[in-house]
This record gives structure tokens, sequence and C-alpha cells, in this order.
């Protein structure tokens, strides 16, 4: 009976060790849930990544809405006339864009006008240039030249057939420019190079002709374009999002952008009045636009058509049919 004392007082002791070393330790789910409540940010306690970023900024940066672009024709600014290479150029670029699928080339925003329509000189006419993309209804606009188109053939010089390499090269330079605020948001170019390996048996087939020259010219086009694609959508996304109230009807308010920009239910826009154009006094030349004073918020609550979103008065008034919107 005695022993039996002993053995059970034994157990207990045992039992009450192990719950000493075991119970003062945080699970693993306590320790996850402390970690996870950190102290807001403040003036005094600053939370940022390795990018200088908080976390408000870090996700306000993400998802935000896709951007209306346009690409104008470029502008073939050399002695070498292949046929439609500027279009082409430009039509590469909007292919290389559309890919990406980080960006909305509207169909339904088209000009009459080119890059060339726009250069002055040595200049590019901002306020024009500005003022179309603003009757189009975009956030960026994108205009091109090709600078420099080269050829150059090796190979053998003698005989009836004779083995040659064909080569192109070409410079295409772009410019990017801010609808919103008027400015020029980016200044590059890139070169590309095309190359044909053939044997040639008449004098029309190389490179003296004036249809073999135009397809190395594209090929080498499309080379430089394609080396341009990130350029530009690094360039674009940097911008906020900003959209148009189209329509007012009752209660109801109908703005420009939806499902395929990326807006969804349940967004907050705050409506902007357009701003002002400011032009210098002595030159007349165009500065930029002025921010828009804020009117009020509105709430995403349904969408019409392809892209269109339906929203209703959060805050404010007084809104009218133009007024930009963005992001709360």
């Amino acid at each position: 009976m005695i022993s039996m004392k002993f053995k059970w007082v034994e157990i207990f002791a045992v039992f009450s060790v192990v719950f000493v070393m075991t119970g003062c330790q945080r699970s693993r789910g306590f320790k996850q849930d402390q970690e996870f409540y950190t102290d807001t940010p403040t003036y005094f306690n600053k939370s940022a990544d390795a990018k200088g970023k908080s976390p408000t900024q870090r996700i306000e940066s993400m998802g935000q809405p896709r951007k209306r672009v346009v690409v104008f024709d470029f502008w073939n600014d050399t002695p070498v006339k292949a046929k439609d290479v500027g279009a082409f150029a430009s039509e590469e670029l909007r292919r290389g864009l559309h890919l990406t699928q980080r960006l909305i080339l509207p169909a339904d925003a088209k000009s009459e006008l080119s890059t060339e329509d726009f250069i002055q000189g040595d200049k590019v006419r901002v306020a024009q240039l500005i003022r179309e993309g603003r009757r189009m209804g975009v956030a960026a606009l994108v205009i091109g030249r090709i600078s420099k188109v080269v050829f150059r053939q090796r190979g053998d010089d003698v005989g009836l057939l004779r083995q040659a390499q064909s080569l192109a090269a070409v410079d295409v330079e772009i410019k990017i420019f801010d609808v919103n605020s008027g400015r020029e948001i980016f200044s590059g170019g890139r070169s590309g190079e095309s190359a044909s390996n053939s044997l040639i048996a008449f004098e029309q087939e190389n490179i003296q002709s004036a249809e073999y020259r135009a397809e190395l010219t594209r090929l080498a086009a499309r080379s430089a374009v394609g080396n341009l694609v990130q350029d530009v959508i690094k360039s674009i996304e940097k911008l906020s999002w900003e959209g148009r109230i189209a329509k007012i009807i009752g209660s109801k308010v109908y703005v420009n952008a939806g499902k395929s920009s990326g807006i969804i239910g349940g967004d907050i826009l705050k409506v902007l009045t357009p701003g002002d154009d400011i032009y210098d006094p002595l030159t007349s030349a165009y500065l930029g636009r002025t921010p828009g004073q804020l009117k009020g918020t509105l709430e995403v609550i349904d969408f019409l058509g392809p892209d269109g979103a339906v929203s209703e008065v959060h805050t404010g008034g007084n809104f009218q049919e133009g007024d930009s919107v963005r992001l709360y």
C-alpha cells in the first residue's frame, strides 16, 4: 500500500516537471499572432520596406487600374524611304504592348495625325499633342522616330551564284507624355538589326533591290521596337491612374473605366476638377496643368459594358461630366 503511494507521488512529480517545462513555452500560433500585431507606423515609429515604402504605400501601388495609351505612327526621319516602315514600327510596338496585357490600347481612340505632325524643327509641339490626347481620353501618348537606317552586304563578289550576307540596322527613338500633367516622362531609343544569308543569282535579288532593303529594314525595326516595350511599360505604370465622369443620370454617376481597366466593386473614387493649363507668358510654351480641386468621392456599385463603371455619390457633390476621377 505504501509502495503504491510512493509510485503515485513519483508519477505526479514527473508530470509536474514536464508541465512546468512545456507550459511556459508559447505555441507557434501564439508567437505568429504576436508577430502579426505590430505597432502602427507613426512619425516616431516608421515602418518601411527595403525600397523605403510603408505597407500602405506598397499596397496602394499594387493593382492599379490599367492606363489607356495611344501610340502614334512613327516618323521615318531618314533618307531611306522604305515603304511604311514608320507605320510598321509603331504597329509592332502596339502589338508588343498588347501582348503584355498591362496597358489598354483602345480601338476607339483614333487620330489622323502621326508623330511627324507634332514635330516643328527639333521641338515637339507639346500643347497640340496633349490636346489630342485629351480629346481621345487616354492617359499617355507615345511618339516615335526612326533616326537611322544602315545597310551592308558581305560575301563573294564574283560568280554566277554568290554566297552573301545582307545586314540592316535601325535606330528607333521614342518619347512618352503624361496627358494629365502635360509633361514628358520618358525619352530614349534602341537599336535593332536583321540579317539574311542567301545565294544571289540575279542582281535584283541582292541588297540593291528596294523591296529587299525594305524587308530587311522592317525586320530590324521589329527588333529595335521589341527592346522598347519594357521601357514603355515601366514609364507608364509609374503614373497615377485617372478616369473621367462620362455621364450623370439621376443618382447614378457613370465612369469611363470598369472591369477591363481593373476597377472592382466597392472602390472609392475621388472626384477632381480638370485643373488649369499653364503657359509661359513670354514664350507661350506649354508648362503643364495644375492639380484639380477635390469635389468629393464616389463608390463603385456596378459595371456597364466591357469597360464602364456605375457609381453613386459617397461624399461631396456638384459633380459634372468631364470631371476626373482617381482611386482614393
